[in-house]
């Protein structure tokens, strides 16, 4: 078999580039042509327009990464209030004042909040300890956080509790 013939590539420019040429050329003449319809006529000038008007846009940079929105403050969270957000149905563990790790006094965990008559604030951060899961795995829960807000039911279950720990750590001595 005898070995192919191998085209050579500046030949094959000059080819396309010729052919290029007398496709311009015709298109032109196209136009020169006085037998042709307008309708004709306007196609040769569009397609003539658009050769000469074709230009390849490439961007200097293309971006890594798209764009990012503006990023908007994330909303203030509301204050646990409600008896679904802090306190469960049984307050069974024991509560402590997380600083100190010591039960607080009960008359001095909460304030009564001025303008409202039946709000209370939290002046220390309250956990519970508990049990959890099957092998009651020791666990700290926050129930009240500093400067939460509750209502007087509310805060008079969390006194309760705290009063019924004092005295029976003091039964326990």
């Amino acid at each position: 078999m005898p070995p192919r013939a191998r085209k050579n590539t500046d030949q094959a420019d000059d080819t396309a580039a010729h052919d290029t040429d007398t496709t311009a050329a015709a298109d032109s003449a196209a136009l020169a042509e006085p037998g042709l319809p307008p309708a004709a006529k306007a196609d040769a000038e569009n397609k003539a327009a658009a050769d000469a008007d074709v230009e390849t846009k490439i961007p200097d940079v293309t971006p890594l990464e798209p764009p990012t929105p503006p990023v908007s403050p994330a909303p203030e969270r509301a204050p646990l209030t409600t008896a679904q957000q802090v306190l469960p149905a049984d307050l069974n563990g024991t509560i402590v004042d997380e600083t100190t790790g010591l039960m607080p006094d009960p008359e001095g965990v909460f304030v009564l909040v001025e303008p409202f008559k039946d709000r209370y604030r939290c002046t220390v951060r309250l956990v519970e300890h508990v049990g959890m899961g099957v092998y009651q795995t020791p666990t700290a829960v926050l129930r009240a956080p500093v400067g939460a807000e509750f209502t007087a039911a509310q805060a008079h279950r969390i006194i309760t509790k705290l009063r019924e720990q004092v005295t029976a750590a003091a039964a326990a001595e």
